[in-house]
């Protein structure tokens, strides 16, 4: 009710602001001209200021306007009347200038008016929900005071129906009752009273309000009434003598009309002598521009053609170890290189073996000796056919002998092999024995039977105050007493990585090396009592299974990986009821996009479709908390907290990365205070942190949609229409829960705005090529001009230090 009176005091000074000036665009054309009536004294000056009146009305008349001036007969006139006409001529126009203020002033008494009308509206909607508060506790005193009377209606039976031996005893109970009842009813006449002097004095207030402010309405009435009376009677006089006055002035507009004409052929010539220059440069600019742009793309190409192949060979040698299960190089060389030896050593002896067509061939070419040594015993002599005879056996016998040598070699390797392949079978054998009632999962099993994490642990289930819970939270970040670590954070950061959390789950903290990214998490976890992983990213990461990990089909493990584990634990009884913080350290060393691309698309679904297919395929026994044996479910009480440094040794986040996460970029130095004592407490509950977001933006839910609706009409046009930036729901959606927290804990709707604007759209503008110092400057005006309508204190720095910083980068000058 306060507020309302302030307003409703202030209105006769909004009331008495001047109108915005219609002088402003006159003021520069009439630079070089005559300035006021006086100025007008030859015909020289007097023509000027026809010139410049004429252009003036011109640029307000109608077609109708100008087309009844041209019809009527201009009066005869020599100079000494021009000059007098254009002295003439100009007062009328300083009077019309004169009236459309006064109409500005007239509509601006009118809004003022309709202004002081919605604050009595708000006023009495105000006082109808204190009387209906009024009226629900006067109930709650009645409901009272019958609960006392049935009390004492009970203890009357209950002495009624005593027995006689407790007679004293019944009136000491009675005597006691009796005076209880009595302080009841004393409570009860001082409520009522109190009641009574609170509705009238709402009513005196209300009424005495109501009186003022209908006192003020009928006199503001009254006096735009006069002044638009007054206004319409002048404004009538003064056409007449306008147009009376004009009419002898249109044959000398119209002779400097002619002149006009000629100066503008002359311009027109220039101009367009002008724009063939400014072509022709271009043209040589543009094609200069096309060839620089040709050959970066050129090299571009290259660049990621090699990428390309350094990506595929990477792959390749990730496929490999995997294959491998993750043995190291050294082992795997070893048994590589003997599996070759062994295989060379089989190979030499299976290339001593004759084939079967050397031996078919053998066989025909023996049949061919045996006819042609029958032809040759025919024809020579005995002693030629015994000592062919003996050549033969000693053949025979010696070829024998090698085949029997080989076919021993033969078996022995043989026998090798069947035993290593022997061994294979018992050794895969061994391994699926041993699987056979083993988890998959060994650390999620390992976590199912762990009674620390299974056990639950009472719990922080009261905020009543958002602003001291955020000031408790500082003083507890600032100091941790196991480690004796002092880390100051500024309340507004605090109360920022708070409204955060209300607003998303995935947060990206910003800033040079060394600004306490990590340590800030990690400490707010410890502050709140709340569960903690640290998760280091690496450079080489490129799919899920980095991140999560992966099914090995051969051991029947799955290996799962710290961040896998943390999911899992956040689930268990020990943190479920409370919040859990997953840091993901130098999260941009690889492109998130990639290996956290799941965890994106799950953020944003609903809460039944947030979870994570680890198998394809259900397995036995599986861990608890899976869902069909297969399916892990996303913790709603896990917050996503990703660090990010810039350099060359860095990705940029994609900019669907941003528009989902809460961004922070921290101060490069911190002020030092002295932090308080506090004492230990329980972890806090998620739910009841939970709660008392939902109760803030409950609170605060209109000066949330205020909030939206300012950055939407105050910034949306110009934001597209120089740098086609643009947002959609989720803008809206992120704003109505980040608001309310902040101003809830302590801060001002500058701070919340501020943030959301710099962090959510003037981020686009950064590092564009194609921005220019003009559009910067117009929007730097545009958040200094707008901003005084947001009706809160302090200075949009966040949003007005990224223009000036771009400002810089391109060399404009940002003086004013």
């Amino acid at each position: 009710m306060a507020k309302h009176k302030n307003k409703h005091r202030q209105l006769p000074q909004q009331t008495q602001k001047p109108a915005p000036s219609t002088e402003g665009a006159a003021g520069k054309a009439a630079a070089s001209g005559p300035v006021t009536a006086a100025d007008i004294t030859t015909p020289g000056t007097a023509i000027e200021a026809i010139s410049k009146v004429h252009s003036q009305a011109l640029e307000t008349a109608t077609e109708g306007d100008i087309e009844a001036a041209t019809k009527a007969a201009p009066p005869g006139t020599d100079g000494l009347d021009i000059v007098k006409a254009a002295r003439e001529l100009w007062e009328a126009n300083e009077l019309c200038r004169a009236r459309s203020e006064r109409m500005s002033r007239l509509e601006e008494g009118e809004r003022a008016l309709k202004e002081s009308q919605d604050l009595l509206a708000q006023d009495q909607a105000q006082l109808a929900v204190d009387r209906k508060a009024l009226e629900e506790r006067e109930s709650s005193l009645k409901i009272k005071e019958e609960e006392v009377r049935d009390r004492e209606d009970a203890l009357r039976v209950r002495e009624l129906n005593a027995e006689a031996g407790f007679a004293a005893e019944r009136r000491v109970s009675l005597q006691l009752l009796d005076k209880e009842a009595a302080a009841v009813r004393e409570e009860l006449s001082r409520a009522r009273g109190l009641i009574s002097a609170e509705r009238a004095d709402w009513d005196a207030r209300w009424r005495q309000e109501d009186q003022r402010v209908r006192a003020e309405l009928e006199q503001l009435r009254a006096e735009q009434a006069e002044q638009h009376a007054a206004s319409v009677r002048e404004l009538d006089e003064r056409r007449r003598q306008f147009e009376t006055e004009a009419s002898q002035t249109r044959a000398a507009l119209k002779k400097q009309q002619a002149q006009l004409d000629v100066r503008e052929d002359l311009l027109r010539e220039d101009r367009e002598a002008f724009d063939l220059r400014v072509k022709q440069r271009a043209g040589a600019a543009l094609e200069e521009a096309e060839a620089k742009y040709r050959d970066l793309e050129a090299r571009l190409a290259a660049a990621r053609k090699e990428r390309d192949s350094l990506y595929e060979r990477l792959r390749e040698r990730e496929e490999a170890e995997r294959a491998l299960g993750n043995r190291p190089l050294d082992q795997v060389k070893r048994e590589l290189d003997a599996l070759i030896k062994e295989n060379k050593s089989l190979s030499d002896r299976l290339a001593k073996r004759p084939s079967e067509d050397m031996v078919g061939r053998l066989e025909v070419l023996e049949r061919a000796q045996e006819e042609w040594e029958a032809d040759r015993a025919r024809l020579s002599q005995e002693l030629m056919a015994s000592r062919a005879s003996v050549a033969r056996s000693a053949i025979a016998v010696t070829e024998l002998e090698s085949l029997r040598d080989q076919k021993a070699a033969l078996e022995t390797g043989r026998d090798l092999l069947q035993a290593a392949l022997e061994e294979l079978r018992k050794d895969v054998d061994e391994r699926i024995r041993r699987s056979d009632g083993v988890s998959p999962f060994p650390s999620c099993s390992q976590m199912d039977g762990d009674d620390a994490l299974q056990g639950r642990v009472p719990m922080f289930d009261e905020i009543p105050d958002l602003a001291e819970f955020c000031g408790d939270l500082q003083n507890r970040v600032a100091f941790d007493p196991t480690s004796r670590k002092e880390l100051y954070y500024s309340l507004s950061d605090v109360r920022c990585f708070l409204a955060g959390m209300a607003m998303s789950r995935l947060h990206l903290l910003q800033g040079i090396s060394g600004t306490g990214k990590t340590s800030l998490p990690l400490a707010f976890a410890r502050a709140l009592g709340a569960g903690a992983a640290l998760i280091e990213v690496q450079a080489g990461w490129r799919d899920r299974q980095d991140l999560i990990g992966h099914f090995n089909a051969f051991e029947r493990r799955f290996y799962e990986s710290e961040f896998l584990q943390a999911l899992y634990k956040a689930q268990c009884p020990r943190y479920a009821d409370g919040v859990f913080i997953v840091v993901l350290d130098e999260m941009n060393l690889s492109h998130p996009e990639q290996y956290f691309a799941d965890l994106l698309s799950a953020l944003e679904q609903d809460r039944q479709y947030q979870k994570l297919n680890l198998m394809t395929a259900a397995v036995e026994p599986a861990p608890v908390l899976l869902q069909n044996g297969r399916t892990l479910p996303l913790p709603q009480n896990v917050w996503f907290v990703g660090t990010a440094n810039h350099d060359e040794t860095t990705k940029d986040f994609a900019d669907k990365t941003y528009d989902r996460a809460h961004v922070m970029e921290l101060p490069r130095h911190r002020e030092t205070f002295k932090p308080k004592k506090t004492r230990a407490r329980a972890p806090v509950s998620f739910a009841t942190l939970q709660g008392a977001f939902a109760a803030a933006q409950n609170t605060y839910q209109q000066q949330a949609a205020a909030a939206y609706r300012f950055v939407d009409a105050q910034f949306a046009e110009i934001l597209g229409r120089r740098f086609r930036v643009g947002w959609g729901n989720r803008l809206e959606r992120q704003m109505l829960n980040f608001v309310p927290v902040v101003l809830a804990a302590g801060g001002t709707m500058t701070e919340a705005v501020d943030h959301i604007l710099a962090t959510k759209l003037l981020r686009k503008i950064r590092d564009r090529h194609d921005t220019r110092p003009e559009d910067l400057e117009a929007l730097r005006l545009a958040v200094e001009e707008a901003w005084p309508r947001l009706g809160s204190q302090g200075e949009p720095v966040k949003s007005t230090s990224i223009v000036r910083a771009e400002l810089r980068r391109l060399g404009a000058d940002e003086a004013a």
